[in-house]
């Protein structure tokens, strides 16, 4: 990230009394969803996927102020960095594992920009974007949705937020199980493979088509594009049917 574009960030934050305890710990709220959270109308529940060091969680929690979020990041040090960003929340939860297609121990590959760590290995990822290339490798558990929370705490309407550098199908996959007791789904993917063997976006829309959500939006910023073709961005996918009874009452 720039510094201007970081110094942007901090400046946004300054006015609010969380985020300013967040910036002590260097960390500043994923402003640039804001309008994408707002937009959602209002949401009771928060399932964050890849939650990193709690950008995207802190955001929630000012936008979003009757979610309860149920974060999920395998890196020791961006975990207990998050829990020192969130604090004591009775809102946030945060579950130190990956989320997959079914449960195992799996090395991640941690890079310079701990952001761009994945459990596939970077092919593309750090020639494209310099800088993220891999340092070291952690032993990670991971497990699909469903066994690491219970179908009832996801009460609709519900977000599904997954930003996790390659791994977006086995994620997918993984909440299969409970998938219908989301409205709303938004992903980072990508159109080349900048991971080894990830689904690519055309594959991931037609799976979410087929399971009954339609993309609604693509948000891109610059660094979205190389040699004016898009490299990746955020999708937002929407159900086409309403939610379960069981869904809406938390049940």
């Amino acid at each position: 990230m720039s510094f201007l574009r970081k110094l942007r960030k901090a400046l946004q934050s300054l006015p609010d009394p969380l985020f300013r305890r967040a910036l002590r710990h260097g960390v500043a709220p994923s402003h640039e969803h804001r309008d994408i959270l707002q937009n959602l109308g209002v949401l009771n529940t928060v399932v964050d996927v890849g939650a990193n060091v709690g950008q995207f969680a802190l955001l929630t929690l000012r936008v979003q102020p009757k979610a309860v979020i149920h974060s999920f990041e395998p890196l020791a040090a961006a975990a207990d960095t998050f829990r020192k960003v969130i604090g004591q929340n009775a809102r946030v939860t945060l579950h130190h594992c990956a989320l997959g297609a079914e449960e195992a121990v799996m090395p991640i590959h941690v890079t310079s920009r701990a952001d761009s760590s994945s459990l596939l290995v970077p092919t593309l990822q750090p020639k494209i974007f310099p800088g993220t290339h891999t340092v070291k490798r952690e032993e990670v558990s991971v497990m699909p949705l469903h066994l690491a929370m219970r179908a009832d705490q996801i009460t609709a309407p519900a977000l599904l937020k997954i930003d996790v550098q390659g791994f977006e199908a086995q994620v997918l996959e993984g909440c299969s199980a409970v998938l219908d007791r989301f409205e709303w789904i938004f992903v980072e993917l990508s159109f080349v493979e900048l991971y080894a063997s990830q689904k690519l976006a055309p594959e991931i829309i037609d799976w979410l088509h087929a399971r009954g959500f339609r993309l609604c939006s693509v948000y891109t910023d610059a660094h979205s594009y190389l040699d004016g073709k898009m490299i990746q961005g955020d999708f937002l996918f929407r159900a086409l049917r309403q939610p379960t009874d069981a869904a809406r009452h938390g049940v």
